[in-house]
């Protein structure tokens, strides 16, 4: 596809505690075949060598250290200060293959042209890119209208608001966004600063507007590790349900969805039971099987709850029975 014009993309580099990884993390960025105009990386008040690791990019990569105060804010802080009129914003343990970029560039000269563009990913762990790729995951119709999920690239002219109720494919590492856009929806909400999933509410309200660019090939690597956020399922559950909630009284694209987001906060709820039960959080279990009674709970699910709601001295002994592994 020939270029029209010079897309000015800005990559902003939300970190904290990063040093291990950021060194891996920023050559994949500036080893794509068609680099970014700029790396800005946020140093959200890191405690290690976060400073020491990117300064040694300099000047290549420009650094900024704010106050400690979650990863939202930090995305806000560099997009204050990108000069880019697309902004990318790459997680700071994830990977690119080095011609990620470079597709993203392509789409952005597409008809009808994308507000924002996300891509399929790779899980990495101890190195590794697990197989099958996100978009193999989609359930049935999901990419009704697309040439085929494993495609190079294509525009999605709808909004997807309501498909991503049920499923999300979009991951912040692969995600860029207009500056038009960005502007127009106000940005990341930093109340969500410290929730789990907090990138969640900003892809919905991003989804909320249409035409949609998708790269469909997986260049992109998510690593999991004991230091991100995406290894607790609980708080990641309980993140989500506090947006889906947040989403039906403040995001103007739900209230078509409203019996959709209804459904997924009882979907979630049901699943968080197990995780908050097994952390033994009686107090929160009740309040998720409560939440959850639009979903048919099953006879574990359903005993997990009633454990939950007996007195601690006749709950104790009954949890250790039930937890008790057979000889």
């Amino acid at each position: 596809m020939s270029r029209t014009l010079k897309r000015r993309i800005s990559a902003i580099v939300p970190a904290y505690n990063r040093a291990p990884f950021l060194t891996e993390t920023l050559n994949t960025i500036m080893s794509q075949t068609e680099p970014p105009d700029e790396i800005i990386v946020v140093d959200d008040g890191s405690t290690d060598d976060t400073a020491t690791v990117v300064k040694a990019f300099s000047p290549d990569v420009h650094y900024m250290r704010i106050s400690n105060s979650g990863a939202p804010v930090a995305r806000n802080v560099g997009a204050a200060q990108a000069s880019g009129d697309w902004l990318w914003f790459c997680d700071s343990d994830d990977l690119w293959r080095p011609q990620y970029l470079a597709r993203v560039r392509d789409i952005l000269d597409a008809h009808p042209q994308p507000k924002f563009v996300f891509g399929n990913f790779h899980l990495v762990k101890d190195g590794a890119w697990a197989v099958p790729a996100k978009f193999d995951d989609a359930p049935p119709g999901f990419w009704d209208g697309a040439p085929s999920a494993r495609s190079d690239s294509w525009i999605i002219p709808a909004p997807l608001y309501g498909k991503l109720l049920a499923f999300q494919p979009v991951f912040h590492s692969t995600l860029v966004v207009s500056r038009a856009l960005f502007d127009a929806i106000g940005g990341y909400d930093p109340s969500f600063a410290r929730a789990g999933s907090e990138d969640f509410e900003f892809v919905l309200r991003c989804a909320g507007h249409g035409p949609v660019g998708v790269i469909g090939e997986p260049l992109v690597g998510i690593r999991r590790h004991g230091d991100n956020f995406s290894t607790n399922q609980l708080r990641n559950l309980l993140g989500e349900i506090d947006i889906l909630r947040h989403a039906m009284l403040h995001h103007e694209a739900a209230q078509d969805h409203i019996s959709s987001i209804e459904r997924q906060i009882s979907m979630r709820s049901l699943q968080a039971l197990g995780f908050a039960f097994s952390e033994g959080n009686y107090p929160l279990v009740q309040s998720l099987a409560a939440a959850a009674k639009g979903e048919p709970m099953g006879i574990k699910d359903h005993t997990k709850a009633l454990l939950a709601a007996l007195p601690n001295g006749i709950r104790a002994p009954a949890v250790a029975l039930m937890t008790r592994r057979p000889r």
